[in-house]
């Protein structure tokens, strides 16, 4: 069984030893330090930019892996999302990347620290994004 990592920082870690040739390249290409991932820093949180960052840069991360600790490291064919071509805008192209999760998910999420979650503008806009459409598909509906 292979070890469970319980927090992003962990996770990204274990990305950087096992998937990219040098933790240095890894951190210097996602513009973040490593000093933040060792010690009491380790423990603190991070930032949901640093987050969409790595997810832009790396795409092969599964992102329900790198949040939430489930599922695979990697995206394979059969759950790989479609390429989204970067805009420039961290907290768009963030959405754009998660609006195809299910909305189960998202309830997962938001169960888990809806709180939190809520002060993160880029949650925000996703769960606002996705709550959006959804109404709008019930009133198509009626």
């Amino acid at each position: 069984m292979s070890k469970i990592y319980s927090n992003i920082k962990e996770r990204i870690l274990q990305f950087a030893e096992t998937q990219i040739n040098s933790k240095q390249m890894f951190f210097a290409e996602v513009g973040l330090k490593y000093s933040d991932f060792t010690g009491k820093s380790k423990e603190s949180d991070l930032n949901s930019k640093a987050v969409a960052e790595i997810l832009l840069t790396y795409k092969e991360i599964n992102p329900y892996w790198l949040l939430m600790g489930k599922g695979e490291m990697l995206l394979t064919n059969s759950n790989q999302q479609q390429p989204i071509a970067p805009t420039g805008d961290l907290e768009k192209d963030l959405v754009a990347k998660f609006a195809n999760i299910s909305t189960r998910d998202i309830a997962f999420y938001s169960h888990l620290k809806l709180d939190t979650m809520m002060e993160e503008p880029v949650f925000k806009a996703l769960i606002e994004n996705l709550a959006t459409k959804r109404a709008l598909e019930l009133l198509k509906e009626k």
